[in-house]
């Protein structure tokens, strides 16, 4: 097959029903323009990267890169475009809920400007619009106060950075590759904030339609994942998406500390016996939503999770102490105890997701 004009990277996840359907829609799309199909699946348990390999068989224009103990769109899409064959990349979801026939759009724009480095695919423009069975008044509200949110914190210029559907050069893209977070859903809003003003941009309205098969993947770690997107972008990406995650969840231990302290008090009244339990609850509940959030790829089940909790249960115990040992030290020459107390949370905090990520939760 001689080189493509266009790559199109589709990114899955139990998108085993939507594969025919989103091929037909392409190959009668771009029939007369060469073109390769690249399907990125995070080992679907549903067998998407089986019913890809089955058209694969049939078609030198697709190509499946099945990825183990690898999670995230963002990752997905990196290595898509990584993968790619062509100097243009357009990326989109298997839902069908983008507009195809906007890909033609997309080309005609990078053929009448040389100096263009990416089209938007916005549901926000003159043109755009949300389907009302895509989505729900309150959600439609939500996403466009979060998109504004967005945009003014990271000083974006499109009216749709968290938008899953657009056409790249690959050249320009690659330029900000080794800036961008892995982990994550918003891929297209990293790169529009790490390249700041170094890239021209155009955008095509098209309706989000309904999803056709398959479940939605946004859910409320969605949410997290953006606000930790958002921190690290404002931190110049000095700070990985995942230590913000487990910093996030280690705020939500102290409230459970706090509480089953709290409550052991009004029991039995002991104070070592009721701040040690509240320790314990405080260490199991981070545990338990850094498995769920901070290490979703990585998720320990069955009878990991419980020898990783032990894992876990060791590791920030010792960090425990290695906080309180460099506090400890910091203070006795400052004499000052809230940085000594901050530098040694800051410490501790480092330890363990250091450690945890080297033990607790090894890359598969």
């Amino acid at each position: 097959m001689n080189k493509p004009k266009l790559s199109i990277v589709i990114p899955t996840y139990n998108e085993k029903e939507n594969i025919s359907k989103i091929l037909r829609k392409l190959n009668e799309l771009l029939k007369d323009i060469a073109s390769e199909i690249i399907f990125v699946d995070d080992n679907s348990p549903d067998g998407t990267s089986q019913v890809v390999e089955s058209f694969k068989k049939k078609s030198n224009n697709i190509h499946l890169i099945r990825r183990i103990g690898r999670r995230g769109l963002a990752g997905a899409v990196i290595e898509g475009i990584f993968a790619a064959n062509s100097e243009l990349v357009a990326v989109m979801d298997c839902d069908l809920q983008h507009d195809e026939t906007k890909i033609l759009d997309m080309l005609d724009m990078f053929s009448n400007n040389n100096s263009l480095d990416i089209v938007i695919g916005s549901r926000f423009t003159e043109t755009g619009e949300i389907s009302e069975k895509a989505f729900s008044k309150t959600r439609e509200l939500g996403s466009k106060f979060t998109t504004l949110i967005i945009k003014k914190v990271l000083n974006i210029a499109s009216t749709d950075p968290l938008s899953g559907f657009f056409m790249v050069k690959k050249e320009s893209f690659l330029k900000s590759s080794e800036n961008l977070q892995t982990q994550g859903f918003k891929v297209l809003a990293d790169f529009l904030a790490t390249s700041r003003n170094n890239i021209e941009i155009e955008e095509v309205g098209y309706k989000f339609k309904n999803r056709i098969a398959g479940e939605s993947k946004m859910s409320f770690l969605t949410a997290f994942e953006l606000i930790g997107l958002v921190l690290s972008q404002l931190l110049k990406g000095r700070v990985s998406i995942r230590f913000i995650l487990f910093c996030m969840v280690g705020l939500s231990g102290i409230a459970v500390q706090l509480l089953i302290t709290g409550l052991a008090m009004l029991l039995i009244n002991q104070f070592p016996t009721s701040q040690t339990a509240g320790i314990i609850a405080a260490m199991t509940s981070n545990y338990f939503f850094n498995n769920t959030i901070t290490f979703r790829e990585r998720q320990l089940k069955s009878l990991d999770l419980i020898r990783g909790l032990f894992s876990f249960y060791l590791i920030c115990s010792l960090g425990a102490f290695a906080n309180i040992a460099i506090a400890t030290y910091i203070f006795g020459f400052s004499s000052n105890w809230l940085i000594s107390s901050f530098i040694g949370a800051c410490f501790g905090a480092v330890w363990n997701f250091t450690l945890t990520s080297i033990f607790t939760w090894k890359s598969k």
